[in-house]
């Protein structure tokens, strides 16, 4: 394990113009310069709960899903909004006959089937890629408890934010707030979850709405499990991270949100020696409709009309080589026929010397 560097320390130059706000209280957590634990070191134990003894691989349902190409936006506008040295990579409308398919609130990189996305009905969905792009083969799977039944209800199955470890889905789970791993390589559509760590039910006093919880997560490349929470605190969102089994909380950290936006989704990737982080925050409302902003370094992309726009949520951030890094964000169109599931990536060149 190289040492600890702080997943937030890209963001200090945006934190620093910030008024300051009142910080989230206990619990409050340190992460230590070296971390005795990670998800890289339970990874064995998390799997072995995820996939008990005796435990036969069960392979997720094969599903279609349909890619229409979509543009960023008019050429005009696309060369405005995209920062030097960012170009836009493509897009796609996503659309199944599959009636489960939909809700995509996290999103992370598959080295083995492309993208892996978790919807907020509980569901694993995978899209497969080729040439950098979808090739209409996708896969469902329905997540389990630990008692090996299905996770049912908003209650337990609302699930946002996703990485992707060791053979194991990490994922983040909002209204009852917690982390669990799922043992996917190991056994499939039958990887039970195995809870890491409960996470924070109260913020500067208040409890947290139940929608209010842990859209954004990722493990950093130390292999340690960071968080942001949708809520907002005198305009920023409180950022936590687990330390341990059962151990989470506050790190005294916010993310600085754009005015009017929450946090909904993060990303962090070692990429040159270095590690690189990834911001997304949303908003909406009747008149303007649905609005992001990507983040990154002292950059961003403002994704307002006349832009391809919708309810994107998820965030995974893929080293290209030779320095570049693809971003790639999807939609989660709430089953509703009002939004529509979109995938977009955007190609990140590499600072010149």
């Amino acid at each position: 394990m190289r040492p600890h560097v702080s997943l937030f320390a890209s963001f200090l130059m945006l934190a620093t113009c910030a008024a300051p706000v009142k910080l989230p209280e206990a619990p409050r957590v340190t992460v230590p310069a070296a971390p005795a634990w990670s998800v890289d070191s339970a990874a064995a134990s998390l799997t072995q709960r995820s996939c008990p003894a005796g435990t036969a691989s069960v392979a997720p349902t094969d599903i279609a899903v349909k890619a229409d190409p979509v543009p960023f936006g008019p050429a005009d506008e696309v060369a405005k909004r995209l920062p030097e040295g960012v170009t836009f990579a493509g897009g796609w409308h996503l659309t199944s006959d599959n009636a489960s398919f939909g809700g995509l609130s996290g999103l992370a990189i598959d080295g083995k089937a492309g993208l892996l996305t978790v919807s907020d009905e509980g569901a694993f969905v995978w899209l497969g890629l080729k040439d950098d792009a979808p090739d209409g083969a996708g896969r469902i799977a329905y997540m389990l408890g630990a008692d090996g039944g299905q996770l049912h209800g908003k209650a337990l199955a609302d699930s946002e934010g996703l990485s992707v470890r060791d053979g194991l889905a990490i994922v983040s789970f909002e209204r009852t707030n917690r982390v669990s791993a799922f043992a996917l390589d190991a056994c499939g559509a039958a990887a039970r979850e195995a809870r890491i760590a409960p996470l924070p039910d109260t913020v500067a006093g208040r409890t947290i709405d139940e929608n209010r919880g842990a859209e954004a997560m990722t493990v950093t490349p130390d292999g340690i499990i960071r968080f942001g929470y949708e809520t907002v605190e005198s305009g920023d969102s409180p950022l936590g991270a687990v330390v341990g089994p059962d151990d989470s909380g506050w790190t005294g950290e916010t993310a600085h949100n754009p005015a009017g936006y929450a946090f909904v989704g993060l990303d962090s990737i070692e990429q040159g020696g270095k590690e690189e982080t990834y911001w997304l925050f949303r908003s909406y409302d009747p008149i303007r409709g649905s609005r992001n902003v990507i983040r990154w370094d002292d950059k961003e992309i403002v994704m307002t009309a006349p832009m391809t726009v919708d309810n994107f949520e998820g965030i995974a951030a893929q080293p290209m080589g030779n320095g570049v890094t693809r971003l790639w964000i999807v939609s989660d169109n709430n089953f509703s026929d009002r939004q529509r599931t979109l995938l977009l990536a955007f190609d990140i060149a590499a600072p010149s010397e």
